[in-house]
This record gives structure tokens, C-alpha cells and sequence, in this order.
């Protein structure tokens, strides 16, 4: 009868001693490791339940996730210029996928990956898959400009620097944000009758210059990708059907350069084409471009993932390299010596590296990361 309280008591002795062994956790912030070129910023609309999408960061190096940010419900992301923050368009209802719309740019540190602030936006932005070019900042990072849909299209112009709304631009016809390098008052966006519209703000945001380039390519007969690859004032587009256009912003009204095109005749023969939501990328100081291509294309085929990655130089508009494509929808390239290529195949999660030296070549693939990935920036 007095075993079981002895046994008892034991076992209290001993949880006793072990309680005063513990200690308690104290809470702390992890930062991330020192950011080289190849960190990658991988938007994923998490389709399936895209109430909770996010922003993966990934050590470009070693493959491996860094940390992760959230981006509401179909948020779009972009970096400062500096790269030191992260910026998100985003917006949250009040009954999770309905009710109230809360709209607001969110920012946060990219080091910590705090959140820094929280900017009250109207809401109208374009609630769409992840796209380059759906929030842009000015060169000096003092504007934040939030490509909407409502459907009319306009741009909400974000005061970074004074943490307000500060105008909605009217761009009737018109879809995504172009910046230029050398000026910061100025963006640019891609308009259905085959133009680019330029506006210019003045200090306090407000829209005082609007002036539309030529007409230079056909939207009905041969459209552009939104996705364009930026090196200073030139945006580089490739069309459905292989053609590039490269377009100077330098100015107060867009400046259309000579377009050439991705394909020989045999090439053409062979119905090759670009294909994908981010289907090029460029490595401005080699003057490389990168575009995921793939054969027997046709009309609807422009998201078909790429069967090649073809690299082609820029100035002698000559093609280099045919890598595999390795299903990639998404192509993004490092900046900076020693460049490497990455391809994002939307369809699983697997992101396949390049290295993009003098001799291109596939290196590796890694993951799955993403649920529905369909853009990629790099640091």
C-alpha cells in the first residue's frame, strides 16, 4: 500500500530539479546574412489559396530559403533602389476573401524583414498574378508607383519619403510601370493602339506632362510581353512571335529603337517562340539577353514554358548559347562579375541554375519553393 505514494514522490523530486535546470528563452530577431547578387526574390501567388500569398527569399549560392514575406492576397512586390527595403502592394478583407477591402504598400526592412510601415493606398490596385512592372519605384526611391485595374487602369502614386498617398494618374488603355534611371519624376507604361505613354509629375506627385511615342508595334498582329529587361533609360520587350524591340525612356516621350528579331529561318520553320510570365532576362554588362523559348508555338501559346533558354548578344544581335529550358515560365538574371541565370518552372516549384559566363551552362536545379511562381528579382 505505500509504494505507489513513494514512487510519487520521486517523480516530483525529479521534475522538481529539472524545472529548476530550465531556463528561459529569451525572444530575438535573426537578420540574414549579407545579400550577394545572387539572392533571389521569388513572388508566389500560392494559387490554390491565394488569400496568403508570399515573397521567398533564397541564398542564389547554396539554394536554400533565407526567410519569407508575406503578401496578402495577390500582392505584388518590388525592392528600393538601394535594395535595403521590400515593398508590397497588397490588400486584406475584413472576412478573409471578402468584406471589407483594405488596401495599403507595405514596407519592410530587408535585412530584418521587419515591418517598417504601412501606407494606406486606395483601393484599387490590380489584384493579378505576380508581374514585374505591377509596382516600380522612382530612381531616387522617393515615389512608389501601383499599377491599378478597376477595371480602368490608372497608376497610385505612393510618397515613400512621406509615408502618404500622393495622386492617382489616369492612364486609360495603358498596363504597367516603366521607370527610367536617369530621372525620377518620370514613369512609362504600355498602351493596347502599340504606344508607350510617358508621364511627368511635378514635386508633389501630380501629373503636369503626358505625351504617347510613335505607334511601333501591333497588338492585335504580334503583342509584346509586359515583362520588359531594363539596363539604365532602355527597356528591352520581345514579342509573341520572337521580335525585339528595345525602347529608350531617357526623355519626356518614349523613343522606340530597331527591332530585330529572336529567330533564323530555320528557327522560324521550326515555330520557335518566347513563352512564360517573365520569359527574359538581361545581364546588362555582358550585354546578354536570356529569353526561354519553345518550338511548334502558336497563338495562345505565349505562357508555354521553355523548352530552351537561347542567349543572345545584344550588340551583334547574334544568338551565343542554347541552354536547356527546363520547364521555366520565369527567367532572372544576377548583375554584377561571374552572373548567373535562374529559370523558375511555375508548374513545380524547381528553379534551375545557369552559369552565364562566357560559356553558358545549365549547373544545377534546386527546390520546389514555390505553389505558383511567377516572378523572380534578384538583388
Amino acid at each position: 500500500m505505500l509504494k505507489r505514494p513513494l514512487v510519487l514522490v520521486g517523480l516530483a523530486a525529479l521534475l522538481a530539479g529539472a524545472r529548476a535546470e530550465l531556463k528561459p528563452e529569451q525572444p530575438t530577431v535573426a537578420t540574414l546574412p549579407s545579400p550577394t547578387p545572387y539572392r533571389l526574390y521569388l513572388s508566389d501567388m500560392v494559387i490554390s489559396h491565394f488569400v496568403d500569398g508570399k515573397l521567398m527569399l533564397i541564398d542564389g549560392d547554396s539554394m536554400a530559403l533565407q526567410g519569407q514575406v508575406a503578401l496578402g492576397m495577390a500582392g505584388q512586390a518590388t525592392l528600393s533602389p538601394d535594395r535595403s527595403e521590400i515593398l508590397v502592394s497588397t490588400a486584406y478583407f475584413s472576412k478573409l476573401n471578402r468584406g471589407e477591402r483594405i488596401a495599403e504598400l507595405d514596407v519592410y526592412d530587408a535585412t530584418t524583414l521587419k515591418l517598417k510601415a504601412e501606407i494606406n493606398v486606395p483601393a484599387k490596385h490590380a489584384q493579378a498574378m505576380p508581374y514585374r512592372g505591377a509596382v516600380r519605384t522612382s530612381a531616387d526611391g522617393r515615389w512608389v508607383f501601383l499599377q491599378n485595374a478597376t477595371p480602368a487602369t490608372s497608376v497610385t502614386v505612393v510618397d515613400r519619403a512621406a509615408g502618404k498617398f500622393a495622386a492617382e494618374v489616369a492612364t486609360p488603355g495603358c498596363w504597367m510601370i516603366y521607370p527610367p534611371a536617369s530621372a525620377s519624376n518620370r514613369f512609362s507604361t504600355l498602351c493596347g493602339d502599340g504606344t508607350l505613354l510617358t508621364v511627368t509629375l511635378d514635386d508633389n506627385g501630380q501629373p503636369v506632362d503626358r505625351k504617347k511615342s510613335r505607334k511601333f508595334f501591333d497588338a492585335d498582329d504580334d503583342a509584346l510581353f509586359v515583362s520588359a529587361a531594363q539596363d539604365g533609360d532602355t527597356y528591352t520587350f520581345v514579342s509573341f512571335k520572337g521580335r525585339v524591340q528595345p525602347v529608350d525612356l531617357s526623355g519626356t516621350e518614349a523613343q522606340p529603337g530597331e527591332a530585330w528579331s529572336l529567330l533564323s529561318a530555320a528557327d522560324s520553320a521550326a515555330g520557335w517562340r518566347p513563352g512564360g510570365y517573365q520569359p527574359l532576362a538581361l545581364h546588362a554588362a555582358s550585354g546578354r539577353l536570356y529569353v526561354g523559348m519553345h518550338p511548334r508555338g502558336k497563338e495562345g501559346s505565349h505562357k508555354e514554358p521553355a523548352r530552351e533558354i537561347w542567349a543572345f548578344d545584344l550588340a551583334r544581335k547574334a544568338r551565343v548559347a542554347r541552354l536547356p529550358g527546363e520547364k521555366a515560365t520565369v527567367i532572372a538574371a544576377s548583375q554584377g562579375q561571374a552572373p548567373k541565370v535562374f529559370g523558375l518552372a511555375t508548374e513545380n516549384g524547381m528553379v534551375a541554375v545557369y552559369d552565364a559566363g562566357a560559356k553558358p551552362r545549365f549547373v544545377r536545379r534546386a527546390g520546389p519553393f514555390s505553389e505558383f511562381g511567377t516572378q523572380i528579382d534578384t538583388h
